[in-house]
Formats: C-alpha cells, sequence, structure tokens
C-alpha cells in the first residue's frame, strides 16, 4: 500500500448507529472495550514478539485501565499488519481524538518507530456551541490525526489551502493578472549571494538568483520594475496555489446536518479531509488503504 488512513473507534464509550430513515440507516457499532471483545492470544503473542509495544498497552492498563489496555490490543494487532502491508515510501494516518489520542502516539511509535512519527495534525471539526448549566471543561472542537512514514523515504508533498485573506493581483501584461513577489536584489543579512551589474544594477549586497536565472526571467517577461526601478518577480495569478498547510487544519468544516454528502451516518469525515491527505501522501494510480471503512466517506 502506498498509503493507509484508518478512523476506527476512538474508545469513546458510546454506541454509535445511524438514524433511522437515514442513507446509512442500520449501521451502528458499540465503542466499549473489554478482554473479552479482545483474542487473548493476541496479547501473548505481542508479549512474545513485541516488548516494547507490550509494555506501553500493561502501561496503559495500569494509567487508565483494562478498557484502554483492551482497545489498544485490538489495535495493536491491526497496527502491525498495516505495517506490513506499507510500503517503504508509504504514509499512514490515524485518525482518533484525545479519548486514547497520546496512548496510540506511544503505541504508533513502538509499531512504527518513533523517528518516522511526521505530525500530530490537528483538525478543528467544529465551532464550540454554549450550553446550560456549569461545565468544568473547555468545549471538545478538535480531532486529532497521527502521521506517520514507513521509512525515512516517504513520498510527500505540503498541501496547500485557500487563506483567509487570498492575495490581489493588481497587475496585468499580456499573460494574464499577476503581483510582485520577490524582490530580485538581496538585502542586508542574506549571505553569499551572487554580485554582478545588470541593467545598470549592481546593488551592495548582490542578488538573489544567479545572472543566468535572471536573465531567464527577463526574457519570459517575467520582471515587474516597481516605482523606483527596482526589479521584482511576477507571480499570475493562474499559477497560485494557496498557502503551505501547518499542522493545524481549521479550514475544513465538519459536515453540518444538511451536508449534501452526510449520509447520517454519525461520525462520518468529510470528503475535502480525505482529499487533502490523499493529495499530500499518494500520486494517481497509488494503491490507498481504508482498514475501517466504517463511516462510509
Amino acid at each position: 500500500m502506498d498509503l493507509i488512513y484508518l478512523d476506527p473507534p476512538f474508545n469513546s464509550g458510546k454506541q454509535w448507529s445511524a438514524p433511522i430513515g437515514s442513507e446509512a440507516a442500520g449501521a451502528a457499532f458499540k465503542d466499549t472495550w473489554t478482554l473479552s471483545d479482545i483474542d487473548l492470544a493476541w496479547h501473548g503473542e505481542i508479549a512474545e514478539e513485541h516488548p516494547a509495544l507490550y509494555g506501553i498497552l500493561d502501561a496503559a492498563g495500569v494509567a487508565h485501565g483494562k478498557a484502554m489496555k483492551s482497545y489498544l490490543i485490538y489495535m495493536a494487532v491491526r497496527l502491525l499488519e498495516m505495517r506490513r502491508v506499507l510500503k517503504d515510501t508509504g504514509s499512514i494516518y490515524l485518525h482518533c481524538d484525545d479519548t486514547a489520542g497520546a496512548y496510540l502516539k506511544m503505541t504508533m511509535d513502538a509499531v512504527f518507530g518513533k523517528d518516522n512519527y511526521r505530525n500530530e495534525i490537528t483538525w478543528k471539526r467544529s465551532t464550540v456551541k454554549g450550553s446550560r448549566g456549569a461545565r468544568k471543561t473547555l468545549g471538545k472542537d478538535v480531532d486529532l490525526i497521527l502521521f506517520y512514514s514507513r521509512t525515512s523515504k516517504t513520498a510527500f508533498k505540503v498541501p496547500k489551502a485557500e487563506p483567509i485573506n487570498k492575495p490581489k493581483f493588481p497587475y496585468t501584461d499580456d499573460v494574464g493578472n499577476y503581483r510582485p513577489v520577490t524582490r530580485l536584489i538581496a538585502e542586508a543579512g542574506l549571505h553569499d549571494c551572487p554580485r554582478y551589474e545588470w541593467h545598470g544594477l549592481n546593488p551592495e549586497y548582490g542578488w538573489r538568483v544567479s545572472k543566468s536565472n535572471l536573465e531567464a526571467l527577463y526574457a519570459e517577461g517575467r520582471i515587474h520594475w516597481n516605482g523606483s526601478g527596482k526589479p521584482f518577480r511576477k507571480q499570475y495569478e493562474s499559477e497560485y496555489e494557496g498557502v503551505d498547510v501547518g499542522s493545524l487544519w481549521a479550514d475544513i468544516p465538519f459536515l453540518a446536518s444538511q451536508a449534501k454528502e452526510r449520509i447520517g451516518y454519525p461520525t462520518q469525515k468529510p470528503l475535502e479531509l480525505l482529499e487533502r491527505i490523499i493529495a499530500a501522501s499518494s500520486n494517481e494510480g497509488d494503491m490507498v488503504l481504508d482498514p475501517f471503512c466504517g463511516c462510509a466517506t
């Protein structure tokens, strides 16, 4: 597999089911855990073959209780298989929340290796709504996505997102609307900048690009001269892809009750979330695995 995304049970302690009359009616699962919910042979196999992983599971049982240990055993045997089928260049994204997120992070460290941890993505999935009566906690409005790779050879492309304030492209030439984005003359503090004379300019701190690259930009008509006669590289509106996405994803809303893609399943995730992950960590024609398929997204 080139990419694995999983949206497993979260150990929420709840019983989930789709409402009668919805497109997903009849789908349900129990998200509570006891030792009777797992094959105890897994417990012995992990203890014998994966001692570091077993230590984490055992510690979770002491710190949090038997339910968490049972849940993690259930997850661990599946994560070991996911590692087995993941390519050396592959990535895995585990969707969870803060109920078991810290324990799953340690489990993933043991299975995939701490050096293959890439990011903990925080997805701001909803807006906190007020409630009657006194509350002793902050409202829960985020999920976590643990991003790991199989090895350091992972294939990854930083995703782009549309910023809240999209930049303006105030100038127009024969190609289209553009904006000046890169000052081509170097400024104080930049080191090892090439120095040369070009079009009567011989700046004190040199240039940001080589003379051959500058000549190529000029030949392509991609240099904008400002009112002071200083050159800037043009960026066309047709080329603009947005800004690099960080580890806080606050621009993808949770599915509203009336969303067209909603089928009624209570933990369904938005397509836009999956599209971002697939675009970042796979290429067209790659094999992508969703080993739980629970939310029918």
